[in-house]
């Protein structure tokens, strides 16, 4: 039985207007009466005929989904804020995000301009990266699932304000040491946006890699005004997914490069993790003309340089740049997929110990704006992928399809060229760890850098690139954006810990630990103050060298690991 408007439900939500309704529920935009807000209301309804086994798994799912959810924390993310059941339904209460979707943009506008594109996709790596941190894959991007928020200077106009990602019907919890563990709930994705693997055809499983394929097929689509040929077209035939620049001569050649590279159909020729994707999206806005590397579909290439892509800014250590802060819109979920309401499939979730780092294995992490939570990126694993002929035209659900043995394999493309040999103060440690580290992507140089210790690791900071890096005992190590601005108060917690330190750190050490549970309980209290020093740093396709004053010198490898010598 569907609300009506101006009933109240769950105690306290006063339904406004029917946003959307599907097969097994609706979503309702409603009024959040105690904290006088606006919030969307995702509603499961009891099916007639429906088998009282299959309704339990539903019931228990969405019931799940509500738990993991609650626990995101990211601006470009829609939260959940609460769940209940009532009258034999199930709700979801989740905040509103006032825009339009990605879809009606394109609908509207046609193809968008390349600078806005790159600027969401930066927005949506960082909550992807974030997600699979959290051991969750999304598994229905596209663009009825992103809204844009209006611009603060055009509105709803021409110009686009942020990306956020709604809708997590299709969710699926991911362990990487067993991802093929799953429900008996199978989900669809968009047939357009959905990876090959994941059409029921037997084999292989998604990943975080199935996640970046459409995000890809995503902006494709934002910057050519044409949806891409479904998967399962592009395996019978590989030249239906026709180069973005033939449909879009203003895109760049560099952004052509990473969406097709994005949209391989074999998740190990794709970008392995969402931070080597965003590495690649940055440099291009950087990159000179003519420097485009050239596309080879089917082949891997190394992944994208990472440290070095993200935006330069240099922080002197007692003079900080400022940042433009990025101001989301209203509150909640303004669009989503209403068909795929309580489908998806659930895998353990991977958690953390208290005094380790957020994930086993959690590697760089991004965050967009100065006001943005960090997202913090889980690496992927590459897999081999089966190749017998299909035999059937499946329909995308959970389980991912093999390829055609015709479609070109990463072992027929040509040979890589080999890495450029490395001088300078890193060349002997570069030597004797070619095959982890890869490629160099600059010179070693020197620059300013800070670093304080604590009871459970230290944090690094280094001039260039607005990262701070925080260093677990455990040797896993996660890198956050610096959020700390010239004018903000030296110490950001006062209420739960000492304006002093030791104990506590300041400025942007502080913010990081003050704003961050995770990372505040990972490292305990700080042991000594904030030193500032000249240091030596080289970036490589896998990770960077950093050496202190002292001789002391640190590996962070990007499969989130990290060594000293």
């Amino acid at each position: 039985m569907s609300l009506n408007r101006g009933q109240i439900t769950g105690g306290r939500y006063r339904v406004v207007s029917l946003l959307g309704q599907g097969g097994m529920g609706a979503v309702y935009r409603a009024w959040d009466m105690r904290l006088n807000v606006p919030i969307a209301l995702k509603e499961m309804t009891s099916q007639p005929g429906l088998d009282p086994r299959m309704l339990t798994q539903l019931r228990q799912q969405f019931q799940r989904e509500a738990a993991v959810l609650a626990g995101l924390d990211h601006p470009y993310l829609v939260g959940v804020g609460d769940f209940f059941e009532e009258r034999g339904n199930a709700y979801l209460v989740m905040r509103f995000v006032e825009g339009e979707n990605l879809s009606d943009r394109i609908k509207r506008l046609g193809a968008l301009p390349e600078t806005e594109v790159r600027a969401w996709a930066g927005q949506l790596l960082g909550a992807l990266a974030y997600c699979h941190t959290q051991g969750i894959i999304h598994r229905d991007i596209s663009p009825q699932n992103v809204i844009i928020t209006p611009s603060p200077t055009s509105g709803a106009g021409r110009g686009g304000g942020q990306a956020v990602l709604v809708d997590f019907g299709l969710v699926k919890l991911w362990d990487p040491r067993n991802p093929r563990t799953q429900t008996a709930i199978r989900g669809m994705g968009k047939p357009g946006y959905a990876p090959p693997e994941q059409y029921d055809t037997g084999a292989g499983h998604t990943d975080a890699r199935s996640d970046l394929y459409s995000l890809g097929a995503t902006l494709y689509h934002a910057l050519t005004g044409q949806a891409p040929p479904t998967a399962t077209m592009r395996i019978m035939n590989p030249s239906a997914l026709v180069p973005v620049r033939r449909l879009n001569p203003q895109v760049s050649p560099y952004m052509e490069f990473v969406l097709m590279r994005a949209l391989e159909l074999q998740p190990q020729a794709r970008f392995q993790s969402a931070v080597d994707m965003l590495a690649a999206i940055r440099q291009g806005g950087v990159a000179a003309p003519g420097t485009a590397p050239q596309y080879v579909p089917g082949r891997s290439p190394a992944p994208a340089p990472q440290s070095p892509s993200f935006p330069p800014t240099v922080r002197q250590q007692t003079s900080r740049g400022k940042k433009v802060g990025l101001v989301l819109g209203a509150l909640a979920v303004a669009t989503f997929l209403v068909s795929a309401i309580c489908l998806g499939v659930v895998i353990p979730k991977v958690v953390g110990e208290p005094r380790t780092a957020p994930a086993t294995t959690a590697a760089v992490v991004t965050g967009p704006t100065a006001t943005s939570k960090a997202t913090e990126i889980a690496p992927v694993t590459a897999t081999a992928i089966a190749t017998p002929e299909p035999t059937r035209t499946p329909q995308p659900t959970s389980t991912p399809a093999p390829f055609p043995t015709t479609v070109p394999s990463p072992t027929t493309a040509p040979p890589a060229p080999s890495c450029p040999s490395v001088t300078g103060a890193f060349s002997s440690i570069w030597q004797a760890r070619q095959s982890q580290l890869g490629c160099a992507v600059n010179t070693a140089h020197t620059g300013w850098m800070a670093n304080e210790h604590f009871e459970g690791g230290e944090m690094f900071w280094r001039e260039g690139n607005d990262l701070i890096y925080v260093l677990y005992s455990s040797r896993s190590w996660v890198a956050y954006s610096d959020l700390w601005q010239e004018g903000d108060p030296e110490f950001s917690c006062p209420g739960i810990a000492p304006s002093q330190s030791p104990p506590t750190p300041w400025r942007g050490f502080g913010k990081i630990w003050c704003t961050y549970d995770n990372v505040r309980s990972g490292l305990g209290s700080a042991t000594d103050t904030e030193r500032g020093f000249n240091g030596t740093v080289q970036d490589f396709e896998h990770g960077l060298i950093l050496r202190r004053d002292t001789g002391a010198t640190y590996i962070l490898y990007s499969d989130g690991v990290w060594t000293k010598l």
